[in-house]
C-alpha cells in the first residue's frame, strides 16, 4: 500500500488497484451479488477491513438517484417525547432498508431551514419534521412541495402547508381533561399555555375551552400563563400565575411543564394534590414514578413513528399519491395528582 494513503481516506479505485480486481468486482463484493467467488470475496472483506475502506454511500446514492437516506428534524432532543420517537422512526426505517440522519431546529424557524436546506445536499429522499416557527413562516415547506421532495409533518402542524401528518388529536385530550375536572369538582384553572404560534398549543386550549362550554360554564373561568415547552418554563410560569390567582387545579401544557411547576410548588409548600391539583400532558415514561404521580394524557408515541415512516416510505415511492393526515387518539391517564 502506497504510504500517502491512510486507512481513513482509502477509496474504491485505490482499493481495486491493490488487489488488482475491478471496482465492479468490489461493489458486488460488498452488495453480495453473483459473479464473485468465495476466496475473492473474502479477499476483498480482508483488504476492505485491514486498510479501514469505507464505501461512499452519497455517491453511491448519487449513481442510482437513490441513497435510502431520510432527514429526521425536530425541535429538542432533550424533551422526552422525541427521543423516543426519533428511536421508533430509526428502528422502523432500518427495517426498511433506510437510514436516518437527526438534526435539531432548537425551536426557530431559521434553523430549521437552514438544517433542512443542509439535508438536501447530503441528498435525502425525505423528511419528517416536527415544524417550529409560527403558522405563517411556511417558505421552507413551499420549496420542498416544488421540489417533490416528500415531508411528514408530526407532533405539530403547519396549516397553510396541504401535506400528510401524524399529530395526536390534542384537542380531544384536552377536554378530556376539562371533563375530568369538571366532574371532580374543579372549577378554577390555572392554564400554563403553550407559545399561541405553535399549532398544538391552541389545541389544547381549545379542547379546555370546549369541555368549559359544553357543561355551561364561561371560558374566563381559565387563568393564564404563557410557558414554552421545557421544565424551567413551567418553574417560571406557575409562579407568575400563583401571583395573581389562587387556581384549584394546574393544567400545563406538557408534562415537563408541568413538572417545573410541581418543583415551584414543592419550594412553596403548597401541596400537590391537597392544596392544587396538577395535570400534564403526553405521559412520558417517568410521570407515574414521581413523588406525586401525575395525571396526564397518554399519547400514543410508537403509533406516531411507525405511522410517519410508514407514510414517508409510501410517498417516496409514490411521489403523485394523495396526502395522508392521521390524527392519533389520546388516551386520559389518572393519577394521585389530580
Amino acid at each position: 500500500m502506497s504510504a500517502k494513503l491512510s486507512r481513513a481516506n482509502i477509496t474504491q479505485k485505490e482499493l481495486a488497484k491493490i488487489l488488482g480486481v475491478s471496482q465492479m468486482t468490489i461493489s458486488r463484493a460488498l452488495n453480495n451479488r453473483p459473479g464473485v467467488s468465495r476466496k475473492l470475496q473474502r479477499k476483498i472483506r480482508f483488504a476492505i477491513d485491514k486498510y479501514g475502506y469505507i464505501p461512499n454511500h452519497m455517491a453511491s446514492g448519487l449513481r442510482k438517484k437513490s441513497t435510502n437516506v431520510i432527514g429526521l428534524v425536530v425541535p429538542d432532543i432533550s424533551d422526552s417525547f422525541f427521543p423516543e420517537i426519533t428511536k421508533i422512526i430509526e428502528k422502523k426505517a432500518k427495517k426498511r432498508g433506510f437510514s436516518i440522519i437527526l438534526s435539531h431546529s432548537r425551536e426557530s424557524y431559521a434553523v430549521e431551514r437552514a438544517e433542512i436546506n443542509l439535508l438536501r445536499g447530503f441528498r435525502v429522499q425525505g423528511f419528517i419534521i416536527a415544524p417550529s416557527g409560527n403558522q405563517k413562516q411556511v417558505g421552507v415547506y413551499e420549496k420542498l412541495q416544488k421540489l417533490r421532495l416528500p415531508f411528514v409533518f408530526i407532533d405539530r402542524v403547519k396549516e397553510k402547508i396541504d401535506c400528510s401528518y401524524v399529530v395526536t388529536n390534542t384537542e380531544k385530550g384536552s377536554l378530556q381533561i376539562g371533563r375530568y375536572l369538571l366532574k371532580k369538582g374543579y372549577k378554577k384553572w390555572g392554564y400554563l399555555r403553550g407559545p399561541r404560534s405553535i399549532f398544538t398549543s391552541e389545541s389544547h386550549y381549545k379542547g379546555l375551552c370546549a369541555s368549559l362550554t359544553e357543561s355551561g360554564h364561561s371560558t374566563n373561568s381559565i387563568i393564564t400563563a404563557s410557558a414554552g415547552f421545557k421544565e424551567e418554563d413551567g418553574y417560571r410560569a406557575v409562579q407568575k400565575l400563583m401571583s395573581k390567582a389562587k387556581p384549584d387545579v394546574i393544567i400545563a401544557i406538557n408534562d415537563l411543564v408541568a413538572i417545573g411547576a410541581y418543583r415551584f410548588l414543592k419550594e412553596k409548600g403548597i401541596r400537590v394534590p391537597q392544596d392544587v391539583a396538577l395535570v400534564g400532558f403526553s405521559d412520558l415514561k417517568f410521570m407515574d414514578i414521581l413523588e406525586i404521580p401525575l395525571t396526564t394524557v397518554r399519547e400514543n408515541i410508537a403509533e406516531i413513528g411507525q405511522k410517519a415512516i410508514e407514510i414517508l416510505l409510501y410517498q417516496i415511492a409514490r411521489p403523485e399519491g394523495p396526502s395522508r393526515k392521521v390524527l392519533v387518539e389520546p388516551e386520559l391517564v389518572i393519577r394521585q395528582s389530580a
